[in-house]
């Protein structure tokens, strides 16, 4: 049986993006007060769980970008390149701290007054991949012409509302934004390929 990469691809970017944003609202919709607080929410690992998990099956799906380069090959690498280390960085690396380890800490005398040396430069270094994979790709995508339009602009969109800083619930938005995007990309990527019009002609002629 023949796995078709693309479509597989796809479906990852489409079930994974899904499950992150559902994960994501869960824990920080439904965790009463805040600071502190949401760590002591009951359910608190199990929804950060389940959208670490829809991250992980991002990651797997996320090469499909490449194969929308067209003609902004460049721009594509760098823009996957960096999308991809913030997602391993910031959702996988910080992501599993705050699902599992501030939780611990906090039912075990609370969250230190400092954080770890240097886990504000490895922040810093995962927040500026994402700028720039967010902005690349999305460019990207612009100047390719083989993804909707709207895409790259909803990437652009969701790192520049990310800079806002919104307040309360509404700092989710650009992470909104940028798995519906993704989820647009999988929505493509598992169409079927068009025929070739080559082959098209070909059939015409012979018909």
């Amino acid at each position: 049986m023949t796995v078709n990469l693309r479509r597989l691809a796809g479906w990852a970017l489409i079930v994974g993006s899904i499950v992150a944003v559902v994960g994501y609202l869960a824990a920080n919709l439904l965790a009463p007060g805040s600071g502190e607080d949401v760590f002591r929410y009951e359910a608190w690992p199990l929804f950060e769980g389940i959208a670490l998990v829809g991250d992980v099956i991002v990651a797997l799906g996320l090469p499909v970008i490449l194969t929308f380069a067209g003609r902004a090959p460049k721009l594509h690498i760098i823009g996957y390149s960096g999308i991809f280390a913030a997602l391993v960085m910031l959702n996988l690396g910080e992501g599993t701290t705050e699902a599992f380890v501030k939780p611990y800490l906090v039912a075990h005398g609370g969250l230190p007054a400092e954080e770890p040396t240097g886990f504000a430069v490895f922040e810093g270094v995962a927040l500026l991949a994402l700028v720039i994979g967010s902005i690349c790709l999305g460019i990207a995508v612009l100047r390719a012409r083989v993804l909707p339009w709207w895409i790259g602009v909803a990437l652009i969109v969701s790192c520049l509302v990310g800079a806002l800083g919104l307040p309360g619930a509404w700092f989710l938005l650009p992470d909104c934004i940028f798995f519906a995007a993704l989820v647009a990309i999988g929505t493509v990527a598992v169409r079927p390929a068009p025929a070739p019009a080559t082959a098209e002609l070909a059939g015409a002629r012979t018909a």
